[in-house]
């Protein structure tokens, strides 16, 4: 009797976990699907609707990023590409317009070449040669600089480690509180 009470309760559990498992699955499906509705679908109807041929592309990004900064078309180009993608624009936006998100794009871009970063929040980059390496420690400078909580982050987590950058644990620790702060906490 024991016995069959307890196959029960494991069957049941069994069940629950399987059930669990394909709603979240759905639950996070639907979530990505709405991004993807709402913020691609926004990219190409309010950002891109008055680009309608190849030939006009690249005088209204210019005139839209490069002349005047339009944060929204930018941070649209961002959310529908890959670092990689747009990394020219990234680059240009950070020169130009000092804008901290585009600085940590850059170096989220260089160190995306390598797919092993994709899954980690401490990005590598002893693949890059030096010079690229430098390149991509300026701009994660030039973003924690610029008060960005994420670039903070990575930035004293190498300090701490005395990678990439002479090992200083006082400065790494303090980015990372600066992180923790800005970041309400999210970031320890």
């Amino acid at each position: 009797m024991k016995r069959k009470l307890l196959l029960s309760i494991a069957l049941g559990l069994i069940i629950l976990v399987i059930a669990l498992k394909y709603y979240t699955d759905y639950v996070s499906n639907s979530a990505v699907k709405d991004y993807e509705k709402k913020y691609v679908a926004e990219f190409n109807d309010t950002h891109l609707a008055d680009i309608e041929s190849k030939n006009n592309l690249i005088p209204k990004i210019k005139e839209r990023l490069i002349n005047k900064f339009d944060k929204e078309l930018y941070d649209s180009i961002i959310k529908v590409g890959s670092y990689q993608n747009s990394l020219i624009y990234s680059i240009i936006v950070s020169n130009k317009w000092d804008y901290s998100e585009a600085s940590l794009n850059v170096f989220m871009g260089l160190t995306g070449l390598n797919k092993e970063n994709s899954s980690t929040d401490l990005p590598q980059i002893d693949f890059l040669d030096e010079e690229t390496r430098q390149m991509a420690l300026h701009y994660l400078e030039k973003a924690s600089n610029k008060e960005n909580p994420n670039a903070k982050y990575i930035l004293g987590k190498y300090y701490l480690q005395g990678k990439y950058v002479p090992k200083n644990v006082t400065l790494g620790n303090s980015l990372l509180q600066e992180a923790k702060k800005l970041s309400g906490g999210i970031l320890e």
